[in-house]
């Protein structure tokens, strides 16, 4: 399987693809990743504008960072991740080791009440 990435600045996608070997090496005990699907040197980044899936996979993106991020009035907005909650992939009503992904971990920021909300609703 390859990892397609919507070219944005930023992004180092040899650390993403060293940070997968790191996860690969490290074998870690209760992952459920099946590495020989992954094809770490397959990741790549293309523009979205020209794949819809990409797109797609922006706005799903975006719904769960705008729950995290504070706009520009100090607020964050839930509403988009509360509504994808239901499709979002799970296993045992587990969605941080599965579907969401928070880098950093939630636990190492500080975060305000408001975001603090949107974590638990992953929980």
């Amino acid at each position: 399987m390859a990892i397609m990435f919507s070219r944005r600045g930023g992004m180092n996608y040899n650390d993403f693809r060293d940070y997968l070997t790191r996860l690969k090496n490290k074998g870690r005990e209760g992952s459920s990743i099946h590495w020989p699907v992954i094809d770490i040197s397959a990741v790549d980044a293309q523009d979205h504008s020209r794949n819809a899936s990409l797109q797609l996979a922006d706005i799903v993106a975006s719904s769960i960072s705008s729950g995290l991020e504070l706009d520009m009035y100090g607020n964050c907005e839930q509403r988009y991740a509360e509504i994808l909650r239901p499709i979002i992939y799970r296993r045992d009503n587990n969605y941080l080791s599965y579907g969401i992904k928070i880098l950093p971990n939630h636990e190492e920021c500080e975060l305000i009440p408001e975001q603090l909300r949107m974590v638990e609703l992953w929980k």
